[in-house]
């Protein structure tokens, strides 16, 4: 597995305020492997940094060649196993992975768990005591939620929306708040795991819960670098017609936001223009697949908005990676804010 620069942002940030990681490995039965210091005891300043930044190293290695040892995967244990850790002063919970659960009581391959109502899903574990422990007041960082790769059907927008508001709806109702790092997880599934049960996507439209943004991810669409023209219009039209049963039902005028990634530029003035020519582009195709046009707006932010994430590593360079994970498309409906 390797480790998303985004959450090992993350990580670095807790090394920064001298704190510590504890790591679970989220097979079919959760494995604790100890919590580790990543901060430093040094008193000067330059041996701390370099302290700082050596167990960094270190502990993102360890969590790179990790891997699972269990068949399927539990990420609701996981979570309540590094929770029980947590000090007075937490940083959070980061997870990184997919979000597809494979064993009770959230098995998402059970047909129709995927498109589940996710209060109703909280709901459920909350009444039979199944919901994390410990997590009251704190943050949890997933990286890479919705994100499949192997034999796992790709997610639509509409599944991962839907996936996403389950998640949020059972750390909320355990007392948390989810934080999704939108930056993609990429590459191939490793190879000689354990098996995991692929969860079945719905054909058909899964309903959007317009309560919050929906991300369209630059991944996603496939813009032609620096242009708003899609590489592929097939594939682009494809991710879109998921999201055009859940506009017309809800029956709200949808704002189609463009955001853009700086890449050192040193004014906005270029990336407003692109990001409203490829939220425009996203309201055309929508339109091409049916969408009445009067229940779209569009406009563009550029890279100056509430979302945006660095794009320089630890060292200070710039890094695409980190970039990428700003151009993105957003859809909102009435009253719901950018940022969610």
């Amino acid at each position: 597995m390797q480790l998303p620069a985004s959450a090992s942002n993350q990580l670095e940030a807790t090394g920064k305020s001298n704190g510590s990681v504890t790591i679970v490995v989220p097979s079919g039965t959760p494995q604790a492997r100890g919590t580790t210091l990543l901060g430093s005891t040094a008193n000067d300043a330059i041996v701390c940094t370099s302290d700082q930044r050596n167990k960094l190293t270190q502990v993102t290695d360890y969590i790179d060649a990790l891997q699972a040892s269990t068949p399927e995967v539990d990420f609701l244990d996981a979570i309540d196993l590094a929770a029980r850790n947590l000090g007075a002063h937490s940083m959070g919970v980061l997870v990184v992975g997919n979000g597809l659960q494979t064993v009770d009581p959230l098995d998402f391959a059970v047909k129709g768990l995927l498109t589940a109502e996710p209060k109703q899903v909280a709901s459920d574990l909350q009444s039979k005591g199944e919901l994390p422990k410990n997590l009251k007041g704190v943050t949890v960082y997933w990286s890479g939620l919705g994100d499949v790769a192997g034999a796992q059907a790709p997610l639509t927008i509409s599944a991962r929306s839907n996936l996403e508001g389950i998640w949020s709806a059972i750390i909320s109702a355990a007392g948390g708040t989810l934080s999704v790092l939108p930056e993609p997880a990429s590459g191939a599934a490793a190879s000689g795991l354990p098996s995991v049960t692929p969860v079945p996507v719905p054909a058909e439209a899964t309903k959007t819960d317009w309560s919050h943004p929906i991300v369209v991810r630059d991944s996603d669409l496939l813009f032609v670098k620096n242009t708003a023209t899609f590489s592929d219009p097939a594939t682009a039209k494809k991710v879109l017609a998921d999201l055009v049963p859940s506009i017309e039902q809800n029956g709200q005028t949808v704002t189609i936001t463009g955001t853009a990634s700086k890449d050192q530029a040193t004014s906005n003035a270029a990336d407003l223009v692109l990001s409203k020519q490829r939220a425009d582009a996203v309201e055309q195709a929508l339109v091409s697949l049916g969408v009445p046009a009067s229940l779209l707006v569009t406009a563009g932010v550029g890279h100056e908005w509430c979302g945006f994430k660095s794009e320089t590593d630890a060292s200070g360079a710039y890094s695409d990676a980190l970039a990428e994970q700003n151009r993105t498309v957003i859809l909102t409906s009435p009253g719901v804010a950018l940022c969610g």
